[in-house]
């Protein structure tokens, strides 16, 4: 396969820094039994912790943008909504009846990346994310059967401009509102109800462990004032949230990594809407078996045009991903990827560059997923794909320049996944 000539190095200093064709089986091995859906939480019940999808989920049907609470529209949802592909059957408005199977939606980080006033258009643009966990358990055996990483996003333009009154409607519509594009309800019911959560072959199962910042990465935080602690917690969400969803495959949780929650690195609370209920408990997660390591090599932003009005700058960064069984200490997939971001600052009007590096390494974790996944995919990012919007330039790049390699470890991963595959 012949590559795309680029000349990735730039001229700037970041560059000195040196699948069989499985099919899946139609029928998945069944719970023996049905299961409970128990409703949508915070995992950590902190009033300083996501304090926007706090109050989304506090709305009740008097002061809900659509007249129902968060938890009552997943329920309507679900109960309308066929999850025979997912191997359980999904039961929904049990009333003082317990089943021995629950599933939950644990909610564990907000992110607010922009919103952005626009005088032009007198409104403002407002970008979201929120991650979580679907999870299935066995009550009776206290063994979580299966998590699924999920990631809602909101994005939308909003007349007038910046209201911080307006921030849990917009978490709200962002989790409840299954006509918003990228929220919660609209993903379990068209995609996660397709996923597998109990599988017929049992797999080996992922965790992000550990991100990693160079020495140079480093010091590009302190520059623009990146805690790289919440950091590497916002890069774990983001890989464990595409593993899932461009794999299509349960998972072991990233778990933040500050003080509070180092207690909670090896259970799964589970809250169940039923308040006092035996499915009100904590359970152990199952340890992984293989570990992806993530390394932020650094990145740069660059002023390549200046006016008194805007910049016209460029970003540059590079992620290395490294896949390695963690009984053995085998590696089986290692591959660095790099990312070029073209784009226009204008002065008080802009994203902030925080924002905007999350949202491209965001970019380049996506296309890594979805390369190991698809062969069409893979051969774009090894070639170097680009991407052209009215406000912005991207290009993404895999390091590797043996394609052969590049497949046969994409290969590797598809082949341990959780999954059930035929011959």
């Amino acid at each position: 396969m012949k590559r795309r000539d680029v000349n990735i190095k730039l001229g700037f200093t970041l560059c000195s820094m040196a699948m069989p064709n499985f099919m899946l089986k139609d029928a998945f091995a069944a719970l023996p039994g049905s299961v409970t859906w128990g409703g949508i939480y915070l995992l950590e019940d902190k009033p300083d912790v996501m304090p926007f999808t706090r109050r989304a989920l506090e709305m009740s049907k008097n002061d809900s943008p659509t007249g129902i609470s968060v938890n009552k529209t997943l329920l309507q949802e679900i109960r309308n909504t066929d999850w025979s592909g997912t191997g359980i059957n999904l039961r929904t408005g049990l009333k003082k009846k317990e089943t021995r199977y629950g599933m939950v939606f644990g909610l564990a980080s907000e992110k607010v990346l922009a919103k952005v006033y626009l005088p032009s258009i007198d409104s403002t643009q407002y970008i979201l994310r929120s991650f979580g966990y679907a999870t299935v358990y066995d009550i009776v055996e206290r063994r979580i059967v299966s998590c699924i990483a999920v990631r809602a996003r909101y994005f939308d333009n909003l007349p007038g401009k910046p209201d911080p009154a307006q921030m849990p409607m917009l978490f709200f519509n962002l989790l409840a509102n299954k006509d918003q594009p990228g929220s919660l309800t609209r993903f379990m019911v068209k995609e996660v109800k397709g996923y597998p959560f109990e599988e017929k072959y049992k797999g080996k199962y992922f965790q992000v462990d550990p991100v990693i910042f160079s020495d140079f990465a480093l010091e590009n935080a302190a520059t623009i004032g990146i805690n790289t602690e919440s950091y590497g917690d916002d890069t774990g969400f983001a890989v464990t949230t595409s593993f899932s969803e461009n794999l299509r495959s349960p998972l072991v949780p990233y778990r933040k990594t500050s003080a509070v929650n180092r207690e909670m690195l090896s259970e799964m609370k589970i809250v169940s809407a039923s308040g006092d209920s035996a499915l009100n408990t904590a359970m152990t997660l199952k340890p992984a078996d293989c570990g992806m390591e993530i390394t932020h090599e650094g990145w740069e932003f660059v002023i390549t045009a200046s006016s008194d009005t805007r910049n016209q700058v460029a970003l540059v960064t590079r992620l290395s991903f490294r896949f390695y069984d963690k009984d053995s200490g085998e590696t089986f997939f290692n591959q660095g990827y790099y990312g070029k971001q073209e784009f226009v600052e204008l002065n008080n009007f802009s994203i902030a560059r925080k924002s905007r590096l999350f949202m491209l390494h965001e970019t380049i974790i996506d296309r890594v997923f979805s390369g190991i996944w698809s062969e069409e995919i893979r051969g774009k990012v090894f070639d170097g794909e680009e991407t052209k919007t009215k406000s912005q330039n991207t290009f993404i790049q895999a390091d590797a320049d043996d394609w052969d390699m590049f497949t046969a470890e994409s290969k590797l991963v598809l082949a341990r996944l959780p999954r059930a595959f035929g011959s």
